[in-house]
């Protein structure tokens, strides 16, 4: 621990200047300092107490969207040659000095932060004489990203932290006093930052006159950027503000209308037409299938055109539901409607299909009845030869008239 580290290096620099001292003393004194030092050390060693250098205070400097600046402050009359930064108890970052320094600014890089999840940070100070500190109270970090659609209404809450070590009734002297508290909203297109200032209490309801509690609403669009407060406090000296508070990022996702998804005929052929918003012309198309996030088919509307056309793709079920959602540059940034409503199409009769189907159909048959009377002519001319030539085969000799008149009947063919 911190207490044992300054408990070890303290009682090795005091040791070291006694044997220091004591080596340039001549022998007969050097026994009896040593034996006295000895025994004065024994009973400092067992009477002392850990001594440890009050803690640090942590607080937020400055915030952008994707990095924090804090600031590390060591109490007045205290400096400290190393300064460390902790996120919960993982060393994240130090800087040291010389000389020796009151205060230090560390960077914050919140990229990859998962939204909505708290983080943890502390910091400590070492003397030049070799002692640390304690660590400061913690400091919680938080990136939030809240999306939401014209027409609902915002609500924020801004409130003072209270220190861990803080007494009860330090607390509640605290909470006498008065506090002011400014929501600032920075814009995300212009990077200027407004004052929101909370309304008078004649104005607003009685559940919206708490302290620190802004409500904005009915949102109608200009109301995206990045939120952060502060409260101010009254003193002799006059006003002092707070630092500012972590960031929310409020983000519209309904900027621009919803496009409309009807199916259309034309010279014979069902086209499926999507229809933006006319103030948005020369947008990027997309269709979809509902429920799925990639596109079925992506088209670029022309110059002054805000609709475009999609061939009816392939079904493979009977029944399909389809959206479509159009996208337009708007300062400098990509800017998404919303989807249509689903539209449900129908897999149609394919009559060329249909047609082509039954041709080689009826052409089968066809073939089939030329065959089998071609294949019926064939055996009868067989058995018509056959008994012909039976009789041209007899010998004459048994030959009778009988025979002969029979002969010369002709047969019937079969």
């Amino acid at each position: 621990s911190i207490a044992e580290i300054n408990s070890k290096e303290r009682w090795n620099l005091f040791s070291l200047k006694v044997f220091k001292f004591l080596w340039v003393l001549k022998k007969p004194s050097k026994e009896k300092l040593l034996s006295s030092v000895q025994k004065c050390l024994r009973k400092h060693s067992a009477s002392s107490t850990a001594y440890t250098l009050p803690p640090p205070s942590l607080n937020i400097y400055s915030r952008s969207k994707d990095s924090v600046v804090l600031i590390c402050q060591a109490p007045e009359g205290h400096f400290g040659i190393r300064f460390m930064l902790y996120n919960k108890t993982e060393q994240v970052d130090s800087m040291d000095f010389q000389p020796a320094a009151r205060e230090v600014q560390f960077t914050v890089e919140m990229k990859g932060w998962e939204l909505g999840k708290r983080y943890l940070f502390c910091c400590l100070y070492r003397s030049r004489e070799g002692f640390y500190s304690a660590f400061s109270p913690y400091l919680q970090l938080e990136r939030q990203t809240r999306e939401i659609k014209r027409g609902e209404t915002l609500s924020f809450r801004c409130m003072v932290p209270t220190h861990p070590n803080q007494s009860q009734s330090q607390s509640q002297s605290q909470s006498k006093k008065p506090a002011t508290f400014l929501l600032l909203r920075t814009d995300k297109h212009s990077g200027l930052t407004s004052v929101i200032p909370q309304p008078p209490s004649g104005q607003v309801s009685n559940s919206e006159t708490q302290p620190g509690v802004f409500t904005l609403g009915p949102v109608l669009g200009g109301e995206e950027g990045e939120y952060t407060c502060l409260y101010q406090i009254t003193k002799k000296r006059g006003m002092i503000n707070s630092t500012v508070s972590n960031v929310v990022q409020i983000t519209i996702t309904d900027m621009l209308p919803a496009p409309t998804l009807t199916l259309q005929r034309q010279t014979d052929v069902w086209h499926l037409l999507c229809s933006g918003s006319p103030a948005y012309p020369g947008g990027v198309f997309s269709l979809f299938l509902a429920g799925d996030e990639l596109p079925v088919a992506t088209h670029l509307a022309k110059m002054m055109h805000h609709e475009v056309i999609f061939q009816v793709p392939v079904q493979d079920t009977a029944v399909a539901l389809y959206q479509c959602q159009y996208s337009v540059m708007l300062m400098k940034m990509w800017s998404h409607s919303p989807r249509s409503i689903p539209l449900s199409v129908t897999r149609g009769v394919d009559w060329p299909l249909v047609l082509g189907s039954v041709s080689a159909a009826v052409l089968f048959l066809c073939s089939l009845a030329l065959v089998v009377v071609v294949a019926q002519r064939k055996g009868r001319r067989r058995s018509s030869g056959h008994k012909f030539m039976i009789k041209t085969m007899l010998p004459t000799s048994h030959l009778n008239e009988e025979t002969l008149l029979l002969s010369v009947v002709p047969l019937p063919f079969l």
